[in-house]
């Protein structure tokens, strides 16, 4: 295979020479999202613990850029809340990372909600955002935009209201631009895969793929949209990430919620018409992340929530 030629050679250049490679992990997008932008195994050479290793799929070119993730793996694994990368192998898009122990699990939602497990979670958020600038600087919106681009094409489905949610994610573009941000490292990524728990509710961030320099508020609302719908709960994350029950970063957070919904819902679209690999559901996906964000911009506190931010 193409794939597992291309993994032994970046092993083998890494010093993982003639390690064996596990079964890949199935991509699937629904009802999680996990190993989808990556073809992804463990492999284990002789006398040495095993790693983690993944390679871009080719369908993803379009949106990710290997340096890019490199950087932002290198720069959390050395803050301790990512496993360190170990190798990367950037003309084949390969990386290969220390291997988390048999102690650890994927994300799940009832999981991550725990207060414990939450508090951990936004902690190591916060502390990525302490990590040196990184060099991708796009914006939620200015993906939104390019996306919009991507999907400008006979082949691919939008559905209307992505015409609806569009419009009224540029009018929080807007907004937040009006009021001014800062920015700082980001993980960016709210998919609870994304996210490995192990004793003692510590947690591991993963997958850096889009992590970029942002609104912290943009963090904090991928992890509100994921776990936490009512805005009670919400209220009391955002105490724990910011020390203050604020309801203005309660209002952004939400809206960079959608903005980050709507955004990968037409990265869904955008791969249910190109992709090769048919058995991944990524319409299904685009229509629930949509959804999703209709559900803030169509609810009855949009117009107040703009008004704060």
């Amino acid at each position: 295979m193409q794939t597992d030629n291309a993994l032994h050679a970046a092993l083998e250049r890494g010093g993982f020479r003639g390690a064996v490679l596990s079964p890949p992990i199935g991509g699937v997008v629904s009802p999680i999202h996990r190993a989808v932008e990556n073809h992804c195994c463990f492999a284990t050479a002789a006398g040495a613990k095993p790693v983690f290793v993944k390679r871009r799929h080719d369908d993803m070119a379009a949106f990710i850029e290997p340096t890019r993730v490199m950087e932002a793996s290198r720069k959390a694994g050395e803050l301790g809340i990512a496993p360190r990368l170990l190798h990367a192998d950037p003309d084949d898009g390969v990386l290969v990372f220390e291997a988390l122990g048999e102690d650890w699990r994927w994300g799940h939602a009832d999981v991550l909600r725990h207060p414990a497990v939450l508090e951990s979670l936004l902690a190591a958020k916060r502390k990525f955002h302490t990590a040196a600038a990184l060099s991708e600087m796009r914006s939620v919106f200015d993906l939104v935009l390019a996306y919009r681009h991507l999907a400008a094409s006979p082949e691919v489905t939008l559905p209307a209201p992505v015409q609806t949610v569009s419009a009224a994610v540029d009018r929080i573009a807007a907004a937040i631009a009006a009021a001014g941000f800062d920015t700082v490292a980001c993980h960016a990524d709210g998919a609870s895969s994304n996210v490995m728990v192990g004793p003692g509710d510590a947690v591991q961030l993963v997958d850096f793929e889009w992590a970029r320099q942002a609104d912290p508020a943009h963090d904090l609302g991928t992890v509100l949209a994921e776990l936490l719908p009512f805005d009670g709960e919400a209220l009391l994350a955002v105490e724990i990430a910011t020390g203050r029950p604020d309801a203005q970063i309660l209002a952004r957070a939400r809206l960079y919620g959608a903005a980050d919904d709507l955004m990968w819902a037409i990265w869904g679209f955008i791969n249910a018409a190109h992709s090769p690999r048919k058995h991944v559901e990524f319409f299904k996906y685009a229509e629930w992340r949509l959804l999703r964000a209709r559900t803030v911009i169509e609810g009855p506190r949009f117009e107040t929530w703009l008004k704060q931010v």
